[in-house]
């Protein structure tokens, strides 16, 4: 890959469904890319709208980049579209025109779309495959008035012509970045079982709901206490599978190994990462393959600090993990894959420590922002 080009002098508009102080996949990757656009040097404006808006101001970052963010405020109503269009205007007007336009979602683009504007822009997963009827039209229009597009998984990319049909280009594929830069010289965590007796630490950390089967990785852990193993088990989020969880914990007895924790505070969970043994997420595709993970940042979150991963097959994730060599993927519908590659985890630490470093070094070398956007340049110049 090329490397990042310099665009000092280059206005560069990134379009978000949402960003900090909000969490989620979409607000993890608006920031990755708009960073990463940052460390180009070119002036860079997020377009969004969270929780904290409406407000303008500017965002300092790593390496001393700075980022303008332009926050129409919440809200869903049918003048959204509108208040983006009057927000793009305003800064045309006062900055000039972009350079260069980052829609992250297909929905995002509308605006510029409606101003005439070039832009290109991102599919992940689920959010393309539910339009349909006018909606579908639209999301097919957006397309095709595009500079370009792209996936964040081969498998997501797969699913999109299918939506979009052969008339149009394949999707270039960029894999994502991780929700926050890693420092590749600094040495590999410590494991919590190095300074537990042997006790594993295994770990989730996703919105709770059924596409992510967590109550698959729940019935494992009642499978590994059966066997005699050793090991405690943590699962952030919020969602609405998250009553349903603590019940099942109840019922199987678990209480005594597995925290179901609901949200939890950036600093824990960067602690729970580092700590982590073993990470287990067995997702699912579900409602007839229209929901599934399109990437998952969180699987390549726990793969960078040296953490074993227990991942389904289904989605974009197998694209993250050579089985076997960074870790288990396993079909997420049968319980009984679940439990084998949880068991053999915690029973064989060396293989955990084996598996654990080879992620790390994937990961460090494969899923970073910079790469994501580089990809993007080489694509889609900037003119």
């Amino acid at each position: 890959m090329s490397p990042l080009p310099d665009l000092s002098g280059t206005r560069v508009w990134v379009m978000a469904k949402g960003y900090r102080p909000d969490e989620g996949g979409m607000q993890t990757y608006a920031q990755g890319v708009a960073e990463a656009y940052a460390r180009t040097g070119a002036a860079v404006t997020v377009f969004t709208q969270t929780s904290a808006g409406p407000r303008h101001e500017r965002l300092h970052g790593a390496a001393g980049t700075t980022i303008d963010l332009v926050d129409i405020g919440a809200g869903k109503s049918p003048l959204v579209p509108v208040r983006f269009v009057q927000a793009l205007r305003r800064e045309r007007a006062r900055a000039g025109a972009p350079h260069f336009i980052h829609a992250t979602t297909w929905r995002t683009s509308i605006p510029p779309m409606l101003l005439g504007l070039p832009y290109v822009t991102t599919f992940h997963g689920r959010e393309f495959m539910y339009a349909r009827g006018p909606m579908l039209a639209l999301m097919r229009r957006v397309a095709r008035r595009a500079r370009g597009f792209l996936a964040v998984s081969h498998y997501s990319a797969m699913r999109l012509a299918e939506r979009l049909g052969s008339a149009l280009p394949p999707a270039l594929v960029a894999w994502n970045g991780l929700s926050e830069e890693p420092d590749p010289a600094a040495p590999a965590p410590v494991k919590y079982s190095a300074a537990h007796s042997g006790t594993a630490l295994v770990f989730a950390l996703c919105r709770l709901e059924p596409r992510k089967n967590i109550a698959g990785a729940v019935r494992a852990c009642a499978a590994a206490k059966a066997q005699g193993l050793a090991f405690r088990f943590v699962i952030g989020g919020r969602g609405p599978e998250l009553e349903r969880l603590r019940t099942l914990v109840r019922e199987l007895g678990l209480e005594d190994r597995v925290e179901v924790a609901g949200f939890l505070p950036t600093a824990r969970v960067n602690e729970l990462y580092r700590a982590a043994d073993i990470f287990l997420h067995p997702q699912i595709e579900v409602d007839g393959g229209r929901d599934f993970e399109g990437f998952g940042i969180a699987i390549a979150d726990a793969m960078a600090t040296g953490t074993a991963v227990v991942a389904g097959l289904d989605g974009g994730t197998r694209e993250l993990i050579e089985d076997g060599v960074h870790g288990f993927c396993v079909n997420g519908r049968d319980q009984a894959a679940i439990d084998a590659a949880l068991i053999r985890l915690l029973a064989d630490p060396a293989l955990r420590e084996s598996l654990g470093a080879a992620a790390r070094q994937h990961t460090l070398a494969e899923f970073t922002w910079d790469r994501h956007v580089g990809r993007i340049f080489e694509r889609f110049p900037v003119t």
